[in-house]
């Protein structure tokens, strides 16, 4: 076999790091202290490791080239389903439907850049930050964070070798908060995975002009992706909070009628499709800053008390006012390692707020999780929805009578909640590395949260780059028992609108259904109605106005295509290479890496 080109390198430039291409060792968001790493976090990286030295002398390639090549992405997938494959769920790629095997299927086409017949990603929950913003001046306890964080993923800290300035991290980035800037999370998002449109979604802080993503700036971003590509690849959330300067319970916070009218002048000027909020996120008493070292304050608020239904009331009426989708977000689960009102970051009124205002999609961020092992759901008696859970999260609808067991239209056996959208955002990420536990997790949302309602949100670029979450999406099996148990005969290849029809099938469609309008009669398969791509990006697409098959038309011929096609080497086959991608986690590994941040002195959230 003749020798493969190595990736283009100067002795000058940073070293590349070599890690395996998915890296299923702890990891936080820098919302949760990450755990200890199992013993088959630890089997699925050796293996995955000796199974890449292998494959590389094969294909005659170096480490460093290998590891960004489809094929390493094709070890990775296998690597998770040799150590977790088991009673509920297996790995395999979409496109065959066959749990792995002992060999390594390098061939198949599921751990490509290229999106599989009928995908549209659409990266529900997507991250970067303003590296020259006045946060970093007045809010210095998130530069402290955001450097120990950095520094500990990414390596040393700038400075000069041999009288040549070094960078910090893959990007040799000089200053060390632009390792979480613009530049890469365009590269991450659009040149090294599959995302086909990514939301750029909000973060905490107000007023905004100190936050670390002010909307001004996340509009440039917008902007800078969508006018060089002239599509829409690109769109964006804005932070919002209704207890800015709290007082005490039953009296209106100072500030929340000056957040309010901002709020609507940016809903009128920016191009905001959807708000982020963050319940348990507290603010000091009569909006006087913490001293410096102070524990964050704890009066977070629920969605069902007056500073939650006055902030929904003002939002669908800025949004009816400025004709934008009704589209709430809400962190709830991960409890900011107990800092912050972590209480208010349970589900519990997610079904309360959802009944009231049935015209509003709800999105309940990470789905209520907070690191708990995913099983079945256990039943009603045994889940309280005041605790922070997947499971409390479907507890709150259940017990609402809001969720998807209440909305089964006559003839079908699957029913969809009318408003509300679970978002994996940090869990599907936490959950991938284990086949049981991620089809426990979709086979429940399925039920109780909808097919139609279940949308991939990858936190990055916090995570670092999001194709491995794609990866595995597509590859995930359901067992027969899963199957049976869930009452999904196809699992994710199943029909969204009927799941008991198999989306792959010509034969699913030859005839008009009797329950479902738009049925397809054509003979042909239809891989973009199936649940698995429907979570991709289909189901957010509807949520937020967006016709998928037209953007793929347009995006499939735009500006930014045109730099993927030109930056990805031998497309389409094994040896695809997305050429500088950088293959590392960004967050914190460890507890004591996490912790050094939140007991530093100078730590003001």
């Amino acid at each position: 076999m003749a020798k493969a080109p190595k990736l283009p390198w100067k002795e000058t430039w940073p070293d590349v790091p070599e890690d395996v291409p998915i890296d299923v060792m702890p990891a936080s968001n820098g919302e949760y202290v990450p755990k200890p790493p199992t013993k088959k976090q630890l089997q699925i990286m050796a293996l995955q490791d000796e199974a890449v030295e292998h494959w590389r002398r094969r294909f005659n390639m170096d480490r460093r080239s290998f590891v960004r090549t489809a094929a390493g992405y094709a070890i990775g997938v296998w690597a998770i389903n040799q150590v977790t494959a088991g009673r509920w769920g297996s790995y395999a790629f979409a496109n065959d439907g066959i749990p792995g095997e002992e060999a390594v299927d390098l061939e198949n086409p599921g751990a490509q850049l290229a999106n599989l017949p009928g995908e549209f990603i659409l990266d529900t929950q997507g991250h970067h930050l303003d590296a020259a913003g006045r946060w970093r001046t007045e809010n210095p306890g998130f530069g402290q964070f955001l450097q120990l964080w950095t520094s500990q993923a990414m390596g040393q800290m700038p400075g000069v070798d041999d009288g040549e300035l070094r960078g910090f991290g893959f990007g040799g980035e000089l200053d060390w908060i632009e390792n979480l800037g613009r530049y890469h999370y365009f590269k991450e998002m659009f040149l090294d995975s599959s995302t086909t449109v990514s939301l750029l979604t909000a973060l905490p802080n107000l007023p905004d002009a100190t936050n670390i993503l002010p909307v001004a700036y996340a509009k440039e971003t917008v902007d800078l992706a969508n006018n060089l590509s002239k599509s829409e690849r690109c769109f964006m959330h804005a932070f919002a909070q209704p207890n800015r300067g709290f007082i005490r319970n039953g009296m209106t916070p100072i500030h929340q009628a000056e957040d309010f009218a901002w709020m609507e002048q940016a809903a009128k000027n920016m191009p905001i499709y959807g708000w982020k909020l963050y319940c348990g996120w507290g603010d000091s008493t009569f909006g006087t800053p913490p001293p410096l070292g102070s524990a964050p304050p704890m009066n977070g608020w629920w969605f069902d008390d007056d500073n939650g239904i006055a902030i929904v009331e003002h939002i669908r009426m800025i949004c009816e006012r400025y004709d934008r989708p009704k589209v709430i977000c809400t962190h709830k689960g991960l409890a900011f390692n107990g800092t912050f009102d972590s209480a208010k970051f349970s589900p519990r009124d997610m079904g309360v707020i959802g009944r009231m205002y049935p015209d509003v999609a709800f999105y309940t961020y990470h789905c209520g999780y907070d690191g708990e092992y995913m099983t079945a759901y256990p039943g009603d008696e045994k889940v309280n929805s005041s605790n922070r859970s997947v499971d409390a999260f479907i507890k709150s609808l259940r017990e609402n009578a809001w969720d998807a067991t209440q909305f089964v239209k006559p003839g079908m056996e699957h029913g969809n909640t009318k408003n509300m959208y679970a978002e994996l955002g940090s869990v599907w990420w936490n959950v991938m590395n284990d086949a049981d536990q991620a089809a426990h997790l979709l086979g429940k949302l399925i039920t109780y949260v909808g097919p139609e309602r279940i949308v991939l949100g990858t936190d990055c670029i916090w995570y670092g780059n999001p194709q491995p979450q794609f990866v595995t999406m597509r590859a995930l099996q359901f067992s027969d028992e899963a199957k049976e148990f869930y009452n999904l005969p196809y699992g994710l290849d199943g029909d969204r609108f009927d799941p008991r029809k198999n989306a792959l099938a010509p034969s699913s469609y030859t005839k008009k259904h009797p329950n479902v309008k738009g049925w397809p009669t054509d003979n042909k398969a239809h891989p973009e109605r199936s649940i698995r791509n429907g979570i991709l990006g289909r189901n957010a697409a509807k949520a937020y106005g967006m016709d998928p098959d037209a953007h793929r038309g347009k995006i499939s011929t735009d500006q930014v295509q045109a730099m993927r096609d030109a930056y990805i080497l031998n497309p389409m086959t094994p040896r695809e290479m997305a050429t500088f991608r950088s293959n590392q986690i960004i967050g914190p590994r460890t507890r004591r890496e996490f912790w050094r941040y939140v007991n530093s002195p100078e730590y003001t959230p």
